[in-house]
Order: C-alpha cells, then sequence, then structure tokens
C-alpha cells in the first residue's frame, strides 16, 4: 500500500501547539509521509499561501491539514485555491478550527469559517465529530492516515464575475 502523502499547514506559530499530540501521531504512523508543515496567514500572506499550494498541487499530495483560529479562512480560501484556480481534485482538504480558551466567540468563528461556506468540499469532521482545537487536530491527522471512506473531489462551475454600475446593482438588489 502507497503511504498517504499529507501537508499541515497553520496559520500561526501559535497554532502549532494545538497541533503537537496529531504531529506525534504522524510522525508515529507507517502509513503516511508527511512532505511538510507550513505557517501561513491567510490575511498576511496570501500570496505566499497561494504559491505554496501551486508547488503542492503539483507534487501528488493526497491531503493537507489546514488549521487555522478565530475566522479561519485559511481552510476555505485554500479549498477555493485548488478547485477554482488550480484545478486540483485530488488534494483533499481537512479543515480545523483551533481553539481560542480566551475567548470562545474566537473558536465559534473558526468553526463556523470551516463548516459554513458554501460550495466548499473542506471535510471538518470525522464520524460526526467536529475537527474542532487539539483533539480535532488529532482526529483530522487519523483521518488522513486511515480513513477508508475517502471523498471524492468534484471541481465546481465557478459563478460568473459581475462589474456593475451604481444604478445597475440598485435595479438588482430591488429584484
Amino acid at each position: 500500500m502507497e503511504k498517504r502523502r499529507i501537508v499541515v499547514i497553520v496559520g500561526s506559530k501559535s497554532d502549532l501547539a494545538q497541533c503537537r499530540k496529531g504531529l506525534e501521531f504522524l510522525a508515529g504512523d507507517n502509513r503516511v509521509e508527511v512532505v511538510g508543515v507550513y505557517v501561513r496567514s491567510q490575511h498576511r500572506n496570501t500570496l505566499e499561501t497561494q504559491k505554496l499550494l501551486k508547488k503542492l498541487s503539483g507534487q501528488e499530495i493526497d491531503a493537507a491539514i489546514i488549521g487555522a483560529g478565530w475566522a479561519n479562512h485559511l481552510s476555505g480560501c485554500c479549498d477555493a485555491y485548488l478547485r477554482y484556480t488550480l484545478k486540483d481534485s485530488k488534494i483533499v482538504v481537512l479543515g480545523v478550527a483551533f481553539e481560542d480558551r480566551e475567548n470562545p466567540n474566537h473558536t465559534k468563528a473558526a468553526t463556523l469559517s470551516i463548516t459554513e461556506v458554501p460550495g466548499t468540499q473542506v471535510v471538518f469532521n470525522w464520524y460526526g465529530d467536529l475537527f474542532i482545537g487539539a483533539d480535532g487536530f488529532s482526529r483530522a491527522c487519523a483521518f488522513a492516515a486511515m480513513a477508508e471512506l475517502w471523498p471524492m473531489i468534484k471541481l465546481p462551475s465557478p459563478k460568473d464575475p459581475m462589474d456593475l454600475t451604481l444604478d445597475e446593482a440598485l435595479k438588482l438588489a430591488s429584484e
């Protein structure tokens, strides 16, 4: 059996503390090859994140475990860039919402950012348990290594962009 090739992308160096047990699991699992662990902020390193995804898309990666706290736009934006721009139907994106124990609203925002994205194919739970916090990251690692029902990625059709005048926008808003 070929090893599953996995990458981990987190939004901040501070997120790595919640990754420790999951990373230890991956390090000891002979079914996987961890290609790399990357720190990229969707908000502060957008182009660097896209360059990384472009590089990874050509490397036969099976899964990207992508986690961030607060408003976790990293998971959904990576999924969208892989599907709509790179036309990548191979890399399965696993989204993890990291916990903020001091502010539960941040944890809630991170969770909603992975569970409520329209048209997303981000995997955010396994057997009903959401990928939240350190335990969720560990579950995402186990899913990446062991899941037998591997999701099939469908390349979605993009929505047409619209450039409107103010009058056109007002007319559409009134319909």
